[in-house]
C-alpha cells in the first residue's frame, strides 16, 4: 500500500511538473511580441475544425488499438484545450486554472459516495446519482434544451444521430430491448415502403432518414460501430463486383440484370468459400 501511495505521489509531482512546463510553453507561443503570429491570429472559432479533426484522429487511435498514437492525439486535443482557454486568459475572462477548478467541481459534485460518503455503489447506483445530480446543476442555469448543444455542422449525419441517442440515453431514454428498435426499424420500413408506392419525393426522404436513424440506434445498443460496419459492406461489395468484373472482363458493361444477378451469387459463393478456406488454414 505504501509503494503504491509512493508510486501514485511520484506521478501527480512529474505530471504537475509537466503541466506548468506546459503552461509556459503555452504562454510563449501566444505572446504578442515574440510568439508564433499564426497562433496569434486564431480566434475559438477558427480553431474549430482543428478541434474536430484532433478529435477523430483520437477516435481513430482508439479503434486501430494504437496506444503510442493515443497518447499524441490526446496530446493534440489538449493543445486544442490549451489554446482555447489561452484565448480567453488575454481577454482576462477566464484560464485553463478555471477549467481545470470548474471540471474537479464537477466531478466532485457528481460523486458525492466517493468525495463526501465514501461509499461503495453498484453501477445503478452509480448512473442514478449522476442523472440526478446533473438534473439538479442544471436547474440552477439557465434552461437548455438537452440537444442544444450538438453543433451538427461539425458532425457527420452518423455522429450526430450516435450523439442524439448517446445524451437522451443520459436521462432514461433509452430502449428496453433490441427487439424494440427492429420493431421500429420496421415500422419505418413499412412508412418508407409507402411513401415510396405514393411517389412523394419529399416524403421519401423523410421515412428513409427515420430508417437511417433507427439503425444507427440499433447500432448503438448492439455496440457496433456504424462507420466501420459501412465500410465492411462498401469493402464486401467491392470485392464481389470485382469477381464479376474477371469474369465478363470487357462484356461487363453489356449485360443485362438478370446476368448479373446470376454473377453475383456466383461471387458471393466465391467469397464465402474462400474466407472459409481461410479460417481452416488457420
Amino acid at each position: 500500500m505504501m509503494k503504491k501511495q509512493m508510486k501514485d505521489n511520484l506521478y501527480q509531482d512529474e505530471a504537475l511538473e509537466n503541466f506548468a512546463e506546459l503552461i509556459s510553453n503555452i504562454t510563449l507561443l501566444k505572446n504578442k511580441n515574440h510568439g508564433c503570429p499564426w497562433q496569434n491570429m486564431q480566434t475559438h472559432e477558427t480553431l474549430i475544425p482543428y478541434l474536430v479533426e484532433e478529435s477523430h484522429e483520437f477516435i481513430d487511435s482508439i479503434k486501430n488499438n494504437n496506444n503510442e498514437n493515443m497518447k499524441e492525439e490526446l496530446g493534440d486535443l489538449l493543445l486544442q484545450i490549451m489554446l482555447h482557454s489561452e484565448i480567453e486568459r488575454e481577454k482576462n475572462l477566464f484560464s485553463i486554472k478555471d477549467v481545470i477548478k470548474s471540471l474537479n467541481h464537477k466531478i466532485k459534485s457528481r460523486h458525492p459516495y466517493i468525495f463526501k460518503k465514501r461509499k461503495k455503489v453498484s453501477i445503478e447506483e452509480a448512473e442514478q446519482i449522476w442523472k440526478e445530480m446533473k438534473i439538479k446543476n442544471k436547474s440552477n442555469q439557465t434552461n437548455k434544451e438537452v440537444l442544444s448543444n450538438l453543433q451538427s455542422e461539425y458532425l457527420t449525419p452518423i455522429e450526430e444521430a450516435e450523439q442524439i441517442n448517446f445524451q437522451i440515453e443520459k436521462y432514461g431514454f433509452k430502449w428496453d430491448n433490441k427487439n424494440e428498435i427492429l420493431d421500429k426499424l420496421y415500422e419505418e420500413i413499412e412508412e418508407l415502403k409507402s411513401a415510396i408506392k405514393k411517389d412523394d419525393k419529399a416524403n421519401i426522404e423523410e421515412e428513409f432518414g427515420d430508417v437511417l436513424f433507427t439503425l444507427i440506434s440499433l447500432s448503438k445498443y448492439l455496440k457496433i460501430n456504424p462507420f466501420k460496419a459501412l465500410k465492411y459492406a462498401n469493402k464486401k461489395f467491392k470485392k464481389r463486383f470485382s469477381i464479376i468484373e474477371k469474369i465478363l472482363g470487357d462484356k461487363v458493361f453489356n449485360q443485362s440484370n438478370q446476368k448479373f444477378r446470376e454473377l453475383w451469387t456466383l461471387a458471393k459463393e466465391n467469397l464465402k468459400k474462400n474466407n472459409k478456406n481461410q479460417n481452416d488454414k488457420k
